[in-house]
């Protein structure tokens, strides 16, 4: 059913005139929307000025802001991130103007009894682009500008859940209805095929554009799934702040006692300072050797090291915990590298060990002569964590077991293998056959979206490798990537 687009705050892009500019475009929107839904008795003439004003408001939005990221351009020159969000951006607004154009003639060449409908479609096309749009590259261009600017954004957890699933949704309902649209072409195309060339030809062109309406929606579902990844590392703080507070909490224990020894030897000392001219007299001595006594002098001297040795483990810890978690803070500005895949391995299990170590008990099967690799370490390390997390949630009888095993591959002396073994619940083959599909999940609603792994496969491909899974139900499952050592880039 057709509603109105509701305005909210984690639309905001923090920057006043495209802020102002869409919440216009939403009014001008709705304006639309509340004739089709209360069925309003206009004219056609007032219909299409509607129309106009939408489009040629549109079109002014579009303006200020290509000139707004234009003057960002001539500041970043060196910037190939940016450049390319400019691409697809500045295309995003063309094929919104063109879509919108042709749904116009659409509604214009019909002959009345799906006027109606085509209005619909229109409308809901509007709102779902307008919700992906803003929340996809709009929040990607006000990023950029903050990072520029040096003024990092504020948004709270809330807005950025809501904004998650906002995005999710108008995701889906765009990428439904482009299907709709394209199976209604392909049948338009098959009842229309005896027709003349004219509408041969015009049928073929309006397939070209949904295909790239089709494109445009796959390029916005890759930068969902990064959006997904974030969402992962979300769930997981809750574990990694678990971890992080158990050695600082020893620390914190361990600086107590060290304190109260301090206390101790300079209490020692002072005693020395006191009495500096008696030191070899007997009484002296008498009251040394009390003194040590009491305070336990030989543990004292003793402990003092091991609480030292305590504590720095400790905080090494802490600081191999925040080196693993910036490496996925920082995916998005990963750079290829020759990697250790045992180094990353070991990295992504200190982050998601808080889910791991109630679960399961890890084994370590690493070839330590395993040559360095080309890849993306973040990347693989974010591969390497949907794995593990998924094997973890299939363990239902605890403990279970994790296996993780590195080698050269056996068929190609040019290739290494990583495999991820679980013996958890295991897939029937009808669901190992759709992993790797996006939003496809047998999790409950609300516990994932189907898009942990087919991100997973995207990364290894662009590796130049392969992801092979094996399971059977009530033994477990094993995920095996394979990735070439020398990737040509």
């Amino acid at each position: 059913m057709l509603k109105a687009f509701q305005w909210d705050n984690y639309y905001n892009t923090g920057i006043d005139i495209v802020d102002k500019e869409h919440q216009q475009l939403v009014n001008l929107l709705n304006a639309l929307i509340g004739v089709l839904v209360n069925k309003q008795q206009i004219t056609e003439k007032e219909l299409f000025l509607l129309l106009d004003k939408l489009e040629e408001y549109a079109q002014v939005h579009f303006s200020d802001e290509e000139k707004i990221m234009l003057l960002y351009k001539n500041k970043q020159e060196t910037n190939k991130l940016y450049a390319e969000h400019l691409r697809q951006h500045f295309r995003q607004h063309n094929y919104f103007m063109k879509y919108v154009a042709s749904m116009r003639e659409e509604y214009t060449n019909d002959s009345g009894k799906n006027k109606n409908s085509i209005l619909e479609e229109l409308a809901h096309y509007i709102t779902v682009w307008l919700s992906f749009h803003i929340l996809g590259s709009d929040q990607e261009m006000a990023n950029f500008f903050a990072e520029f600017e040096n003024k990092p954004r504020h948004i709270s957890c809330e807005d950025k859940n809501l904004a998650s699933h906002a995005l999710l949704k108008a995701m889906e309902e765009l990428y439904n209805q482009m299907a709709r649209r394209n199976a209604q072409l392909l049948k338009a195309q098959a009842e229309l095929s005896d027709l003349n060339a004219n509408l041969e030809k015009r049928v073929e062109e309006r397939t070209k554009e949904l295909s790239e309406a089709l494109s445009e929606v796959d390029s916005t579902r890759k930068r969902l799934m990064q959006s997904e990844k974030m969402s992962a590392i979300g769930q997981l703080a809750a574990g990694v702040a678990h971890e992080i507070n158990n050695p600082v909490g020893f620390v914190n224990s361990n600086l107590g006692t060290l304190k109260q020894y301090v206390e101790h030897l300079l209490n020692f000392i002072k005693l020395y300072e006191d009495n500096i001219g008696n030191t070899n007299s007997e009484t002296f001595k008498e009251i040394v050797r009390a003194f040590k006594e009491d305070i336990d002098y030989d543990f004292l001297k003793d402990d003092i090291l091991d609480l030292l040795n305590e504590s720095t483990d400790g905080l090494n810890r802490v600081k191999r915990i925040v080196q693993d978690m910036k490496v996925f803070l920082h995916v998005d500005k990963g750079e290829w590298e020759d990697s250790d895949l045992n180094q990353i391995l070991d990295g992504t299990v200190n982050v998601v060990w808080h889910e791991i170590k109630y679960k399961a008990e890890l084994e370590r099967r690493y070839d330590q002569s395993l040559p360095r690799i080309r890849c993306v370490p973040a990347k693989l390390s974010q591969v390497f964590m949907n794995i593990l997390v998924n094997a973890c949630q299939a363990i239902e009888t605890t403990p279970g077991k994790i296996i993780l095993e590195t080698k050269l591959s056996e068929s190609n002396p040019n290739q290494v293998e990583v495999s991820i073994s679980d013996n958890g619940k295991g897939m029937p083959p009808n669901v190992i056959k759709h992993v790797f599909e996006p939003f496809y999940t047998t999790k409950a609603v609300g516990k994932g979206t189907g898009l942990g792994l087919s991100l997973s496969y995207e990364i290894i491909q662009h590796h130049g490798g392969d992801i092979l899974v094996e399971s059977e139900v009530g033994k477990g499952t094993k995920f095996t990537v394979i990735l070439p050592i020398n990737l040509q880039e």
